[in-house]
């Protein structure tokens, strides 16, 4: 969508975990805007971090009020970015600028499945909330929805948000059970809790699902998958990542190294940080280029390697051949050392 359509936050809450919630009202928003609003899908906000730079980030829809009113969940960080900058700045009453909505993982995209498991980490729980929420609202009217079953990681008891809710309706339904798996806190394991994380026997001893929905950081939503494609080979795989891959920290010591990213169609050079990615480096030097989820989902930045050193992420959607042709993805690959040339506009 070209045109930016300027939300106003009507209400603000908190939630458990540093996640506040944002109910937004699309004023003024054309028909094909408003129909790309979906519960389980995302909207790309443009806002500040902390040091005043406009950034990009994709928020998902955790409820549909209205056609034109909706929620997001946002999660503080602590490392100062757009998320942080919200939680300080949008009070009721403020504006925040959307450029697009998008939706990926829809109840209409697993509604006909009879068995779903839902696995999410940390704030990858606002996928399965909206997508839950939509069903019980279908099973109230008396429509069909599969049986669901939530796995949920967290660090903590008190880190899961929504989690009243979850357990209301837990214990009110017959189509959905949730399991929280606490990482980080010695715990007696109950009906809903378990310490540690989901082991391939537990999985393994689950019903086999027609689909499985994979939420979370980059690192967890590839780990599960591969967990998930050896013991489930028959059902459907929906995944979405939540945050950008990482570059590994350096071991104290290691030899500062140097990169430099040459575009093939201009011959432009610009100086790189290993650190970042090259969808970052890029943008660093308002060199302008397709970007959507930035985290391997879903293709947009695609680009070609013609020569040069990189480290290269896992990602969601190039295949075997693609990579084999230089083809990555420039949210999931990081320059190491040395030119590195590449080509923005690669025939596809």
């Amino acid at each position: 969508m070209s045109r930016i359509i300027q939300t106003r936050c009507e209400h603000t809450h908190a939630e458990a975990g540093g996640v506040k919630v944002f109910t937004l009202r699309a004023d003024g928003a054309d028909t094909g805007f408003l129909d790309a609003l979906q519960p389980g899908g995302h909207v790309a906000i443009r806002y500040p971090d902390f040091s005043g730079t406009p950034r990009q980030r994709l928020y998902s829809i955790t409820r549909m009020n209205e056609p034109d009113l909706f929620e997001i969940a946002v999660k503080r960080t602590g490392r100062r970015g757009v998320s942080d900058y919200l939680h300080s700045t949008v009070k009721e009453g403020s504006i925040i600028p959307l450029q697009y909505a998008a939706s990926t993982v829809t109840v209409a995209s697993i509604s006909n499945f009879h068995r779903v498991v839902m696995l999410a980490g940390g704030i990858g729980i606002t996928l399965p909330i909206a997508l839950i929420r939509e069903f019980a609202s279908l099973s109230r009217s008396g429509k069909h929805v599969p049986a669901v079953t939530l796995l949920l990681c967290f660090p903590r008891v008190a880190d899961i948000p929504f989690l009243h809710e979850l357990l209301e309706l837990g214990l009110t339904t017959e189509w959905f059970t949730f399991r929280v798996f606490v990482t980080r806190e010695d715990i007696q394991a109950c009906t809903h809790f378990q310490p540690g994380r989901p082991s391939d026997h537990f999985l393994e001893a689950l019903q086999q699902p027609d689909a499985v929905v994979i939420c979370g950081s980059h690192t967890f939503a590839h780990q599960f998958r591969q967990r998930v494609a050896n013991w489930f080979p028959r059902a459907r795989l929906f995944a979405e990542s939540f945050t950008p891959p990482t570059s590994p920290s350096e071991p104290p010591g290691a030899p500062l190294t140097s990169a430099r990213l040459l575009l093939a169609e201009t011959g432009l050079v610009i100086e790189a940080d290993t650190n970042k990615n090259i969808l970052d480096n890029l943008e660093t030097n308002h060199i302008s280029i397709r970007s959507q989820c930035r985290s391997g989902i879903c293709g947009s930045c695609r680009l070609r390697i013609v020569s040069g050193n990189c480290r290269f992420e896992p990602d969601f959607c190039l295949s075997d051949g693609d990579r084999a042709n230089g083809y990555a993805l420039a949210c999931c690959t990081f320059p190491k050392s040395g030119d590195v040339t590449i080509a923005l506009h690669a025939s596809r």
